[in-house]
């Protein structure tokens, strides 16, 4: 049997679109073998995937992407085949969502100083899923009618400069690895491109990563170029670590990032998955 995996990828649990059911069916739409549910600080959508995964005859590995930083700059972690009951990791998880709950009061106070209101219409998006993101406030302007979809709102809005804008302090890189393996988790650098780092800033994170047990790179997204797959490769050979691929997918809305999407791993590198 070909095996076919994806090991990043969102639901309506965090700042997806889909329902973890939805989401499998899909995944088993496009012939994914093993999946990862990696919501955004939360395994609040795991129990759903689970029971779907097993229906659909996919192998689901439970997984989390967490927010933190490293020298100031916001990185993507995410802890794949880890407990989620784990008293650990489920610390953690509170402690960025009260981060997220926080920023969010900010944030609506904001758009309110400028007479925007968005508190039902944010409200109303989360449910009683989980926290609100940055693409729920998105949501919730176009819903206005205050812009025409996410990519307007995030040039008018919520970055830097803009109202909505508010910024974040994320854990350290150290705490949050540590979080994932005492979940018996592994910690993945999750699309090492998109920080847009040099090479040498890049293997300086990859150094120091290592030492807390963050010893695999996601080399292949659907939106990663071939030269840059092809760098990531070469860096997981010469630093020693596994490499992953997912789609980081959202949305079926979102071309750019199709669930399954991501070029198969380059022969040299060892699967992060022979890990689990």
């Amino acid at each position: 049997m070909t095996t076919k995996y994806d090991l990043h990828c969102h639901t309506h649990y965090s700042d997806g679109d889909l329902s973890p059911e939805e989401l499998l069916q899909m995944a088993k739409e496009k012939e994914i073998t093993h999946l990862s549910l990696t919501d955004h600080d939360t395994v609040a959508g795991l129990e759903q995937a689970h029971a779907s995964a097993n229906a659909l005859d996919i192998k689901l590995i439970p997984g989390i992407e967490f927010s933190c930083e490293w020298n100031g700059q916001l990185l993507h972690v995410l802890g794949l085949n880890v407990d989620p009951l784990s008293d650990e990791l489920l610390d953690g998880i509170e402690e960025n969502q009260q981060v997220r709950h926080k920023r969010a009061e900010r944030m609506h106070l904001d758009f309110e100083a400028n007479d925007i209101h968005l508190r039902d219409d944010v409200k109303t998006l989360v449910g009683e899923r989980g926290v609100p993101t940055r693409p729920h406030f998105a949501q919730a302007l176009i819903d206005k009618g205050l812009v025409k979809n996410k990519n307007q709102a995030f040039k008018r809005y919520l970055i830097k400069g803009k109202v909505g804008f508010i910024p974040m302090q994320w854990p350290e890189l150290k705490r949050v690895a540590g979080w994932i393996k005492a979940a018996g988790g592994h910690p993945v650098l999750a699309h090492p491109t998109r920080y847009k780092f040099s090479r040498t800033k890049l293997v300086k994170l990859i150094e120091e990563m290592k030492l807390y047990g963050v010893n695999a790179l996601e080399v292949s997204t659907p939106i990663t170029e071939a030269k840059q797959i092809k760098m990531l490769a070469d860096l997981c050979v010469q630093y020693d670590l596994a490499a992953s691929l997912g789609s980081d997918f959202h949305s079926p809305t979102q071309p750019w990032a199709r669930l399954g999407g991501a070029q198969e791993l380059d022969p040299r590198l060892t699967p992060i998955w022979t890990h689990f």
